[in-house]
């Protein structure tokens, strides 16, 4: 995300436009997918639209911190397919060596249709996999004494960030229970807040580096959902394939 850190106001709202966009120069025939130099936004306006067909094994990419324009990279965020919930599992760690190894967090969101736009609400988070790990897992079910779960395929949006960064909604409140924090738990949304439980900006900063989440039960979005998602402006600014 390459994008300074802020809480907007008011509710999404995003126009659609299908005439004006092509899939072919962004669908992958392999099961891996990479961010590719092309940053994956912070917010469900900015995601990257994963357009590949079939199952998908893999997603990479890298949080690269403050670049020399104040602008900060602390967050990733894609829309996928989950095809299978049984199944569903994202596991995310750090990806190579390096000085900068990324503490990952990861977060998942339902997308949902509100006045007339896309939002993306809170489901499920996990800072540790277990006690002493540098890295995150996601099943289907909260494991925090919460009653959230993905029990429904379709359209989701996940979100990688350095530790130390959070989701906040519009009000600038943290979205998850911070229960999730705890080596092995998976939280759920935050047992009360003033306004809602949609994404719209982070917290602070967190840290960051190369990363790579392995990924069960999804696949990249299909037609002709792909190609309305691509008409979001932030989500316009694709790559070629690899």
């Amino acid at each position: 995300m390459k994008a300074a850190f802020r809480r907007c106001n008011g509710s999404l709202s995003v126009a659609v436009s299908l005439s004006a966009l092509s899939l072919a120069a962004t669908a992958f025939a392999g099961p891996d997918w990479d961010e590719a130099g092309i940053d994956a936004g912070s917010t469900i306006d900015t995601a990257q639209v994963i357009t590949m067909s079939g199952s998908l094994n893999s997603i990479s990419g890298s949080l690269t911190g403050l670049a020399l324009t104040g602008e900060g990279d602390f967050q990733d965020c894609f829309l996928i397919n989950v095809t299978n919930p049984t199944l569903f599992s994202i596991s995310a760690g750090p990806r190579g060596t390096g000085q900068s190894q990324v503490d990952p967090m990861l977060f998942l969101f339902r997308v949902d249709e509100f006045g007339g736009g896309k939002v993306a609400k809170a489901m499920l988070a996990n800072n540790d996999a277990f006690a002493g790990s540098i890295g995150a897992k996601l099943g289907p079910t909260a494991t925090d004494g919460r009653t959230t779960i993905v029990n429904q395929p379709g359209l989701y949006l996940i979100a990688i960030a350095g530790f130390g960064s959070q989701p906040v909604n519009a009000l600038g409140e943290r979205i998850f229970d911070q229960s999730f924090l705890q080596p092995g738990v998976i939280g759920g949304p935050a047992g009360q807040v003033t306004g809602d439980y949609l994404l719209k900006g982070w917290s602070a900063p967190g840290s960051y580096g190369d990363y790579v989440m392995n990924v069960q039960g999804i696949s990249g979005v299909p037609a002709p959902g792909a190609i309305a998602l691509l008409a979001l402006g932030g989500l316009a600014r694709r790559r070629a394939p690899r």
